[in-house]
């Protein structure tokens, strides 16, 4: 006699469980849960350990993630220790075998495989279904958590509910309303904004004479869908209504079944296989799932949702992805081909239409040769159907078209490097490059995890050189796993070459290079120029502004251009109007300009250069309006027109977007040949830099600056560069280098014979002084500036060194005199033709502290407010709540706390939201007054 088998039975349809021989099995911990519910849900076919890994950990697992899964594998054949070699080893994974009738959700797609094949047949089907959800014991996999684990258990829920439906639906048509009508009450109640079980119960209800109750359904499901979705019912669900209100004997009458064959009806299975080692995109996934599940079955149009990405971004295996995932949910078939929209002849429609054909049954012989009548073919054959149709590389609008269903049971995946912008009704879904995270999960599941995890660091430099494209890291992952002598770092070392890096991105028929040219050639000949030039641009980004002086177009055309590649993803939009390259394409870019564009790359370079130039000079102005005009003659024309800023908030906006753009224009205008336009181009960033207090960028651009001006022998160009570097200086606090600096400045100012730059020099001379702690020199090196007569054109500037000097005098406490330099400087401010608001708010400022030492309080609380009003129109917030402060204190020590808490509070007001240390000096004041109110 034969050894007896145990008896086992498992389920996952509800809480999971396992019985031998009628005893449950106790499993000893989550873990080995986990992989027992991942190995049924795959009941009958090997599971790889990476897919065990998934179900165990949300973010990949461990280093030791392999060997722990083999311990809780172990573990579970430890449980079923009375059912030997149920968890049986295979390569790559392990393997759970049961018969149908021994696990729940086999049994359960059994028996909708039997409904399905009684399609048409409701007496047939109807109780295939009822076995179907008989085999539910309540949510699947409940009280397990994990996301692998919760995304199978939610699609498992959203098939019993489709199941219901179709059961309930078969009912009504074998006419059993009354037997049904409280079943479909509380299916109704536990899903109440499912519209098609909301028609279902109103049906029955009418069916059963219940019309009155009928209505109330529906009212109740309009108020809902209104409250929570802010929609109205469906189209179908309307039709029911009115048909209600309208007592139509028709809608009483049981319909008659369809009578079609199942012999007739062929399920094309066309999904190529999707990737084992898929990783990330979750966010992507479940959005693309929750698209596909949007559908309305009883009208409407098809579901569509385009996929669109750069080349090698992954946008195929992440539809494949999907469309496996959702297959279930499209049980009359699915569809897919390649539309060759980028490399290769694009397929035609018609082409298109007769393989499709095919595939879902319609003889050669009877498929038209007129491409509209085989579209009208293909739509009949679709109707009433659910089909998955995969879309793969269209190239526009009009080659998709004609391959929509027009049945609203069906969806579309399309895959594109374009947006398809023609493409009216359907859902966008940009394909990215990978997050970190999710490339070094890619590039660990295809390597070795021994050398993954002997050097992180060059893991980490390759996958940098990468830069996210999930093609880049597959081939890199591939080379490195196909070469057993290499290490990590070898591969990096091959990498690190941007000249031969897309040389090395190459395996068998796989290339990144050839991922890029297939879009490249699909451009016309101006959007080819347009994307192989802006490479000799290395900053972050362009705009249409700056783009078009590069390539010297009308800013029209540029805005067009850029629009052009990003729709094409060969660019990457980056907010509104800034366009940027991904990493690798930019490597590309620079081939293709050196091919094919060469003698053009060093002139547009230097065309966007000089825009800088002009662009910072304007906007500079704005700030200071009596700056003297930095691009002369001899940095050209404008190659290009200026934004459009109109105003000192704009300019200090644009300056503040295009910070790392101004500085790589100074290191761009430096190479080669020095030229004017670099210490220029950093001049015309002192006024922002300074206001920014950005130091750094001061110091950096201005050293470049200097070196050019030697170069050239400018004097005038490296006296204002030494200016700039001694601001520097000043604001890092290295008042030494400041002071040498100043004075180096001084001694080329004078050689230079620029009456403007020498009075400018003395003036930063006193300053210098002044932060030096030497207020006598400070005064002297101003009045000298003031006394030399060459400002009397420049109001500001004037104004501004009066100031400065009356400074010297508060500080070596002789009021008077620095009242003197105050009022001096008003009132060359108040007789200029043009307000200088950002002047006189500094003037009036330090005009109030000194009159608070001379104790005229109250004419310095009115310059204090004054001050404080001039920087709130200036949306200088940080000065105004430093003038208020000021205010704050005098009326605090002149005994009106009321006034300095209204003040106080307006200060801290100006600071919210922004990152300065003196709101929690101010929070610190009003405590303090509160608590001895």
């Amino acid at each position: 006699m034969g050894t007896r088998q145990p008896d086992v039975r498992a389920g996952v349809l509800g809480p999971l469980f396992v019985e031998v021989d009628g005893r449950e099995v106790m499993l000893g911990g989550p873990r080995v849960a986990k992989v027992l519910a991942a190995l049924l849900l795959d009941a009958g076919r090997t599971v790889p350990l990476d897919r065990l890994v998934d179900a165990m950990w949300d973010d990949g697992g461990p280093t030791t993630a392999v060997r722990q899964v083999q311990d809780a594998v172990s573990g579970l054949r430890r449980a079923l220790a009375a059912a030997p070699g149920l968890v049986a080893t295979r390569p790559g994974g392990y393997l759970l075998e049961l018969p149908p009738d021994r696990l729940d959700l086999l049994a359960f797609e059994q028996a909708r495989d039997q409904a399905r094949q009684a399609v048409g047949d409701p007496a047939r089907a109807v109780p295939a279904l009822r076995r179907a959800l008989a085999c539910w014991r309540g949510p699947a996999l409940a009280g397990l958590a994990g996301d692998a684990l919760g995304t199978e258990a939610a699609r498992l829920d959203a098939l019993r509910v489709a199941v219901h439906k179709q059961c309930l639906d078969g009912e009504l048509a074998l006419g059993r309303h009354q037997d049904v009508v409280e079943e479909l009450a509380a299916f109704h109640a536990e899903h109440p904004l499912d519209e098609r079980v909301a028609e279902l119960r109103l049906l029955a209800l009418y069916r059963c004479g219940r019309r009155g109750e009928a209505l109330e359904v529906y009212h109740r499901v309009r108020r809902l869908l209104a409250d929570e979705l802010g929609v109205d019912p469906s189209p179908a669900l309307q039709a029911a209504h009115q048909g209600v209100l309208d007592g139509d004997p028709a809608l009483a009458r049981v319909p008659a079944p369809r009578a079609v064959p199942v012999a007739d009806a062929v399920i094309p299975r066309q999904l190529r296989p999707a990737l084992r080692d898929f990783t990330g995109r979750q966010v992507l996934v479940a959005r693309l799932r929750e698209a596909l599940a949007d559908r309305d079955e009883r009208g409407g149009a098809a579901t569509v949702a385009v996929l669109a990405g750069a080349g090698g971004a992954g946008k195929t295996s992440l539809a494949l992805h999907v469309a496996h995932q959702a297959a279930e949910r499209f049980p009359d078939g699915q569809l897919q081909v390649d539309l060759r929209g980028f490399g290769g002849a694009p397929a035609e429609p018609g082409e298109v239409l007769a393989r499709f054909l095919r595939g879902l049954g319609v003889p050669q012989q009877r498929i038209p040769q007129d491409v509209e009548e085989r579209e009208s073919l293909y739509q009949s054959t679709l109707a009433g159907r659910r089909i998955l149709v995969l879309l793969d590389n269209a190239r526009d609008a009009a080659q998709v078209r004609p391959l929509l269903p027009a049945s609203g049971g069906c969806a579309v995946l399309v895959t594109s490097r374009s947006t398809l912008p023609g493409l009216d009704g359907a859902r966008r879904f940009t394909v990215g490059v990978l997050a970190e995270e999710e490339a070094a999960r890619l590039f660990g599941r295809i390597v070795e995890p021994a050398l993954v995890a002997a050097e992180p660091e060059a893991v980490a430099e390759v996958l940098r050189l990468c830069a996210g494209l999930p093609l880049a890291i597959r081939i890199a992952a591939s080379r490195l796993a196909c070469q057993p002598g290499w290490k990590v770092a070898t591969l990096a070392a091959r990498l690190r070459g941007q000249d031969h890096r897309l040389d090395e991105l190459r395996v068998e028929d796989r290339a990144v290079r050839g991922c890029f040219a297939v879009g490249y050639d699909a451009l016309d000949p101006a959007e080819a120029r347009a994307f192989a030039l802006l490479s000799a641009w290395s900053g972050p980004d362009v705009t249409p502004d700056s783009a078009a002086a590069m390539l010297q177009v009308p800013l029209a055309g540029a805005r067009r251009l850029l629009e052009a590649l990003a729709r094409t993803h060969l660019v990457e939009a980056r907010g509104e109007e800034r366009y940027s390259y991904h990493d690798l394409v930019r490597v590309y870019a620079e081939e293709c300009a050196r091919e094919f564009f060469a003698a053009e790359r060093t002139p547009a370079a230097a065309r966007l250069a000089a825009w800088y130039a002009h662009a910072t000079d304007h906007a500079a102005k704005l700030l200071q309006r009596e700056r003297t005009l930095l691009c002369r003659p001899e940095t050209g024309p404008c190659p290009g027109g200026l934004p459009g800023f109109t105003d000192r908030a704009t300019a200090l906006t644009w300056y503040q977007d295009e910070r790392a753009n101004l500085t790589e224009a100074v290191l761009l205008s430096a190479q080669g040949e020095p030229t004017p336009v670099t210490w220029r181009l950093a001049m015309a960033m002192h006024i922002f830099a300074v206001q920014s207090g950005n130091w750094q960028s001061i110091r950096s651009v201005n050293l470049v600056g200097l070196a050019s001006a030697r170069r050239l022998g400018d004097a005038l160009g490296q006296a204002w560069m030494l200016l700039g570097l001694s601001i520097s200086y000043i604001g890092f606090g290295d008042l030494v280098l400041a002071e040498r600096r100043a004075r180096e400045a001084l001694a080329q100012a004078e050689l230079s014979g620029d009456r403007t730059a020498h009075t400018s020099t003395m003036s930063h001379v006193g300053l210098v002084m002044h932060h030096l702690k030497r207020y006598e020199e400070a005064a002297h090196w101003h009045g000298l500036a003031v006394a030399d007569g060459r400002m009397a054109d420049k109001p500001g500037l004037h104004a501004a060194t009066l100031n400065n000097r009356g400074f010297a005098f508060h500080a070596l406490e002789r009021y008077e005199e620095a009242a003197d330099c105050y009022d001096a400087a008003l009132a060359i401010l108040q007789s200029s033709p043009d307000p200088i608001p950002y002047v006189e708010a500094g003037v009036l400022d330090s005009l109030a502290q000194t009159r608070q030492r001379l104790g005229r309080t109250t004419e310095a609380a009115l310059a204090f407010r004054q001050a404080a009003t001039l920087r709130a129109g200036l949306r200088d917030l940080d000065g105004q709540a430093a003038t208020l402060d000021r205010l704050g204190d005098l009326h605090a020590t002149g005994g009106r706390p009321a006034a300095a808490h209204a003040v106080w509070t307006e200060a801290l007001t100006a600071l919210t939201g922004r990152d300065n240390p003196l709101a929690a000096v101010l929070e610190a004041k009003l405590a303090d007054l509160t608590a001895h109110r």
